[in-house]
């Protein structure tokens, strides 16, 4: 992608994709940490992004095929397309696990190591855009 004439950083297919893996494990990584942060709050329901979205470029694909482009509003006076139209962000959902006598469905130590997988998670993919870019520069 160029803008007048300069190239942006996330102009080749592996940098765009290692974008939106990025920006999955930081939104990860609030969801266990926030976990974490409750892990002593009664009744409180572990969370997790769920496996297997659609990628966005199935969705752009589903979307040109319907003919209805996925837009959003920034302004109160866009029109806006209906809800089916629109690109799902990943939720979070509710993980069902063993629970304790409180209800709480947090296990510290479980938590601790996905945060540490994740954060490797993350190192492994700013590694990969930072080898593209020096490729493709």
């Amino acid at each position: 992608m160029r803008i007048a004439g300069y190239r942006t950083f996330w102009d080749t297919s592996t940098l765009q994709t290692a974008e939106r893996a990025m920006n999955r494990a930081t939104a990860r990584h609030k969801i266990l940490a926030h976990n974490l942060a409750n892990a002593n709050t009664p009744n409180f329901v572990r969370l997790d992004l769920p496996e297997g979205e659609a990628p966005p470029s199935r969705l752009m694909q589903r979307a040109l095929q319907t003919g209805a482009l996925p837009l959003r509003t920034t302004d109160p006076r866009h029109i806006s397309l209906p809800p089916a139209a629109q690109p799902r962000q990943a939720q979070p959902k509710p993980q069902p696990t063993p629970m304790r006598t409180d209800g709480n469905t947090i296990d510290p130590e479980y938590e601790m190591a996905q945060l540490a997988e994740n954060e490797l998670r993350y190192a492994m993919l700013a590694r990969i855009a930072k080898r593209e870019k020096a490729i493709t520069s």
